[in-house]
This record gives C-alpha cells, structure tokens and sequence, in this order.
C-alpha cells in the first residue's frame, strides 16, 4: 500500500470513493440478484404445482386400488392428451407406488427423468417435495406430488420445468449489472476528480502560498476566500489569519531589531570613547568627567534594554496577570514617588481620584502610570506643576497626567507612541529618554481593553488620557 501514501490527497480520495462505490454497487447487485433469483424460483414452483395438481386430477385408480399405465393414459386422455399438458421445456412423468415409471411425456431426453432417489423417496412417503438437477447443459427445476387413495400413497406425479430462461435473465441482468457498476465507477472517478479538484483548489493555495513565502520570506500574502460557507472557506481564513499575524511578528522583530541596533550604537560609541580616553594620561577632573558620563550612558543603556525587553514580551503577548486592580491606589503611589524623587522641583497634585476597580495586570498599569508620569516631570520646568486625575465615567474609567511643560507640537502628536520617536532628539537624550516610554504606555493600554490619547499645544503643556473598562466585581 506504500503507491497510495505516495498519491496526492485529491487522489486518495477518488480512489477510496470509487472502491467505496464499486463495494456499495456489489452489495446492491449481490442483494438484487439474490431477491430475483428466489422470486423467480417461486414463480416455477408455482407453475410446477398447478401442473401438478392438473395432472393429479386426471389420473384414474384401478377397481383394485392401484395404478396402471393403462389407466393412468385412459384417465390422461379423458383430460387431455398427455403432451398437450406439456410444453417446451416442461416435463411430467408419474410413478406408481412401487416407484416404477407408469407414464412419461414424450419431450423427455432419453425417455425419463433423472430422479434422484431422496425425491422419489419423500413423494412416496406422502410429502411434496422440490429439487434441482442438471440434464445436460441446463438445470430443471423438479417437483414432486403424491397421489393419495383412501389411506395410503397410490403413486406420484413428477413435474419438471427447465431453467434456461431464469438462468438467462439472471446471467442478463448479472451483464447490465456488471456494465452499470463500471459505467458508474468511471463517472465517479471522472466527475469525483473535477469536484474534489474544485474543492481542494484553495488547499492547493495554501500551499502554493505557504512555499512561496518559505521562498521568498514575504508575508503579505494572501490566498483568495471562496464564496462557500463550509471547512475549505475556514481553512483559507485561518491560514490568512495566521499570515496577517505572521507578517506583524516578522515586522515587529525587524523594527526590534532595527530599532535595538540604532539605539544601542549611541551609548555604547560614548562608553568606548571614554574608556579610550580613561586610557589617556588625563588630568583628574577629565577622568572623572569621562567615567561619569560612560556611568550615565550604561544606566541609559540599562533602561533602554529593559525597555526593549518589556516590548518584546508584549509583542509575543506574554500573558498578563488578569486580576481585580484599585486603580486609585496606583494613582496616589505614583504621586508620592514623584513627589520623592523630584525633590520638589515640580508641584504634584491630584485633581480628582475615584475609586475605580479595573481588571488587568497590577504591575503592568503601575508602569504604565509612572512612564506618563515620568514623561510629565522630564519635559516640564522646574517650578512647574503636573497634575493626576481619575475620573470614572459610566463603564469606563479615565486616567489623566497634566503637565505644564513645553507642549508637543501638532505635527508630531500621530507619532509620538511609536518606539523612538522622539519630537526633540537632542533633548530626549540629555534627559536619558529611551523612546519607548510612551510605547509602552499605549501597549499596556491596549492589552487591557482600552486605549491612549493625547491633547497639546507647543508651550502650553500635554495632557494624556487613558481609558480602561472598569471591572464589575
């Protein structure tokens, strides 16, 4: 069976079909067949009583209770004459109760039939009986009657019929049989073969498609939908499914990694150069100089792979914690760590603080929290003010960070929660941004049912508003 497995699936399939076809029309015929055949043997045995039965009735017993050919023939001819009781192909002979033949019709071959002896035996003992036996190239169908007296068996009459022509409609029907099973298997192979073509034409597709990417690495396409509502239009729309979201993880990882490249070559430039010049014989303020700036460029560098690594969890969706969150409290332990550690550079308040239950990861929306805050404190002079609100509003909760700071300008506001984009590049780094900030932020959003807005003008402050489904627990 190793030539099947090597077949193509359309073609397994045809094949099985077809056997499957072939054994159902086998099945069908071999039932046909045998339901033709006993109906058709009744018929006979019918045929063969009323002859029987005919026969009887013309038979005469002798004044000493037996039967004798002269009788029988006297008793026949008042009837009918014997072979105007028979026909082609139909024989009678009778019997005496010695089972001595005492009267035969002439159409017999050889002048008798070839009883066999169990037949004989049951006629005489009183019980009708049927058989089949060959006389020469045809099989006659035989039945048995006995004659009864007043107590007891006085002979029997034979009567045998030929079975050429049952034969002949059998072996008939057995050809055109026969001709509409192969008539029928080679139609299903041909229109199973056109069918299944048409219905595995978007497995193959699939196929064609998926070694065209494995060629050529591009993601962008697309097999077409069938217009039927069945398992071949699901196959083609779950494989889409899965190219779409292939294509955002090969892209994303290009970007990553394009991205990581690009940003990693700054800092590490700065810590070569000045380990280079810590190499140098420098005076000691120079050296000093030189070591805190690598210092700063290795805890920029820090941030910015912990940064990078948080994406990379995000874009392979690594699963988040989903448990009930006070997000209020979040927002006041965000206020008193800016508080903290901005040394009271900046005046931080809170404007309103609901308290909201919101479902989702606790840590991921504290991050979230601090990089709007973080961002607030970093783009806004000192002796400036940022400002947390929260604001719960029917199903969904509203996290706000006001700051007073520069502004963004309206050409950048689309851009701004792409990773490293940042709207003044050389500010951003003396402030050791990262760029990603703000990505995360929208990421974080996002992964929990929500999503992030922003409201600015150059020199007139940001607003970001995050909205996120409150939880009914």
């Amino acid at each position: 069976m190793s030539w099947v497995r090597r077949m193509l699936a359309r073609q397994r399939l045809a094949l099985w079909s077809a056997l499957i076809l072939v054994l159902t029309l086998v099945m069908i015929g071999a039932l046909l067949m045998a339901a033709m055949e006993a109906n058709l043997r009744r018929k006979v045995d019918e045929a063969l009583l009323l002859r029987a039965q005919h026969v009887g009735h013309g038979i005469t017993v002798d004044q000493d209770g037996t039967l004798s050919p002269a009788g029988v023939a006297s008793g026949l001819a008042d009837l009918a004459p014997l072979d105007e009781i028979t026909a082609p192909g139909i024989y009678v002979q009778v019997l005496d109760h010695a089972g001595a033949v005492l009267l035969s019709s002439a159409n017999l071959p050889g002048g008798g039939l070839p009883l066999p002896a169990d037949l004989v035996q049951q006629t005489l003992a009183g019980r009708q009986t049927t058989t089949t036996i060959p006389i020469g190239r045809e099989r006659v169908r035989l039945l048995g009657r006995p004659v009864l007296g007043e107590a007891r068996v006085l002979g029997a009459v034979i009567v045998g019929e030929s079975l050429h022509f049952l034969d002949v409609t059998l072996r008939d029907l057995r050809r055109l049989l026969g001709l509409a099973t192969l008539l029928a298997v080679l139609l299903s192979l041909a229109g199973g073969w056109w069918l299944r073509r048409q219905a595995m034409r978007p497995v193959a597709d699939v196929t064609r498609v998926a070694r065209d990417i494995a060629a050529t690495g591009r993601f962008e396409r697309r097999i077409a939908i069938p217009q039927t509502q069945d398992e071949i239009r699901d196959l083609a729309a779950t494989f889409n499914e899965m190219l779409a979201r292939l294509e955002r993880t090969f892209r994303r990882q290009r970007d990553f990694l394009a991205d990581a490249s690009h940003e990693l070559r700054g800092p590490l430039t700065v810590i070569r150069g000045n380990l280079d010049l810590l190499q140098m014989d420098l005076p000691e303020a120079e050296r000093r100089e030189g070591a805190a700036e690598a210092t700063e460029e290795v805890k920029r560098m820090s941030r910015l792979v912990s940064d990078l690594l948080f994406l990379a969890a995000e874009d392979a969706e690594e699963r988040l914690e989903h448990q009930p969150v006070p997000l209020h409290e979040l927002v006041s332990a965000a206020a008193e760590r800016a508080r903290s550690l901005d040394a009271g550079q900046h005046a931080v308040t809170i404007i309103c603080n609901d308290p909201t239950l919101v479902q989702g990861d606790r840590d991921r929306l504290g991050q979230m929290l601090w990089n709007l805050v973080e961002n607030a404190l970093r783009y806004t002079e000192p002796g400036g003010t940022v400002t947390l609100g929260l604001h719960n509003h029917g199903p969904v909760a509203e996290l706000t960070v006001a700051d007073t700071g520069v502004g963004i300008p309206a050409e950048h506001l689309p851009h701004i929660f792409e990773r490293f984009y940042r709207v003044d590049r050389a500010r951003s780094h003396g402030h050791g941004s990262t760029g990603l900030g703000l990505a995360i932020v929208k990421q974080v959003a996002e992964a929990h049912g929500g999503q992030v807005r922003v409201r600015s003008e150059p020199g007139a402050g940001a607003t970001f508003t995050v909205a996120l489904p409150i939880t009914s627990d």
